[in-house]
């Protein structure tokens, strides 16, 4: 009872730890409550111990040692590297021996049934050795770990099928320490399920597993699985499937004053404080005053009519004289991407936004933002509202100034 105790506290202490990021090809979350997984499998146990002479492959002529198990797994991601899993499996075992190692003969076998659970951790070396990517689907990785076997077990004489032995009873099952280690791989699907395989070993701080004491100081039973595990982690945008594969990325140019529209500001003349500033049109000069003087509207970032899809104007003013107030404003970016394949107005559509969307590329990324605002109380209200939406949650509020983005942001 002393030992569940303290293992209960240990996995209840790990499994609600606020460690943030993910393992899945997921968005990560940075809540406590984010990155969780549910898993289950099932396969052959195999038993090594000194009831089974064969050390690596199980006797299947005269009677077959392959029995099976079932389990579930709790899993909470702690990087694109690590994850930490609660497991619980339950089964059955078998083993038999005809000749003692003297060649006299034994004729026993045992039977038994499991209930394991323990705390593990996996360790993704596809991530931790080749760096992480987001489309990647395929992933080998490594699993340790501890917990308590409990168990069940009865011998029996092969010759008589008399019962010779056994370890635990129904009301009093035999609880022991069990470290179990291994390798596994899966496929990624969707970003939200994972199928695979695992194989480990699951040593036991026993003797007394298959109810005879003898050479083997650890008893120890493989376990290998089928699993399928379904991740709770919202989609990754960077994997959103493109309406138009045909579609050319756009590259957004940095914006640019119309020639027609620089301010061209002359030597004033001795009689007069005024400029000279070139008309747009006939490039004749007009003479203002200082107070009239003014910097041309923003250019709209607009893509291009083979996307679709029109960004309205923002009526700012990112280009500043010297001497004049910096032009600030506040944008919500709702989705990054590297591919650029999405228009605006795809992405509009696929958020169910009523808003506008911009899309504008930088840093080597496609980004895509809704509103403007002068105000960053107002920007964060938006904000707030969008991140509540299905699939935009971790939607944030960026900085312009003089229609340069704040780099406060990797994406």
């Amino acid at each position: 009872m002393r030992r569940l105790l303290v293992f209960s506290a240990l996995l209840g202490s790990l499994l609600f730890s606020g460690v943030a990021l993910s393992q899945t090809q997921g968005v990560l979350s940075k809540k406590w409550y984010g990155n969780w997984s549910v898993g289950i499998g099932g396969g052959p146990t195999i038993f090594y111990g000194d009831l089974n002479p064969y050390r690596i492959a199980p006797g299947i002529s005269t009677f077959n040692e392959i029995k099976y198990a079932g389990t579930f797994y709790l899993i909470r991601q702690l990087s694109h590297v690590f994850a930490l899993r609660g497991q619980a499996l339950y089964g059955e075992i078998y083993s038999f021996r005809k000749n003692y190692s003297n060649g006299a003969p034994m004729n026993q076998y045992f039977t038994g049934n499991i209930l394991e659970y323990n705390l593990n951790t996996t360790i993704n070396f596809s991530n931790l050795l080749f760096r992480y990517k987001p489309k990647r689907i395929f992933f080998i990785y490594g699993t340790v770990g501890i917990g308590m076997s409990n168990w069940i077990t009865k011998k029996t004489d092969l010759i008589t099928h008399e019962p010779v032995g056994g370890s635990g009873s129904i009301t009093n099952w035999t609880t022991e320490w069990v470290v179990p280690a291994g390798l596994g791989a899966y496929f990624n699907i969707y970003d939200k399920v994972n199928l695979g395989f695992e194989w480990t070993l699951r040593g036991v701080n026993s003797d007394k597993l298959d109810a005879t004491v003898g050479g083997f100081q650890y008893d120890i039973y493989s376990f290998l699985s089928l699993n399928l595990v379904y991740n709770f982690n919202r989609r990754n945008p960077v994997e959103l499937k493109t309406v138009n594969p045909t579609m050319a990325p756009f590259v957004m140019p940095k914006p640019q004053i119309p020639e027609d529209k620089k301010p061209v500001i002359s030597t004033p003349p001795a009689e007069s404080d005024t400029a000279s500033v070139t008309k747009p049109v006939s490039g004749q000069p007009v003479k203002l005053s200082p107070e009239q003087i003014d910097v041309a509207p923003a250019i709209s970032s607009v893509e291009t009519a083979s996307t679709q899809s029109v960004v309205p104007e923002t009526g700012k003013k990112p280009y500043q004289l010297p001497g004049l107030e910096a032009d600030i404003f506040y944008r919500i970016q709702i989705f990054a991407s590297s591919t650029g394949h999405r228009s605006a107005s795809n992405l509009r559509a696929y958020f169910k936004l009523t808003q506008p969307v911009f899309k504008e590329f930088s840093e080597g990324y496609y980004r895509y933002y809704v509103g403007e605002f002068e105000s960053e109380a107002e920007a964060n209200q938006l904000a707030t509202r969008l991140d509540s939406k299905p699939g935009l949650k971790g939607a944030f509020v960026v900085r312009y100034i003089n229609g340069t983005r704040e780099l406060t942001h990797p994406k």
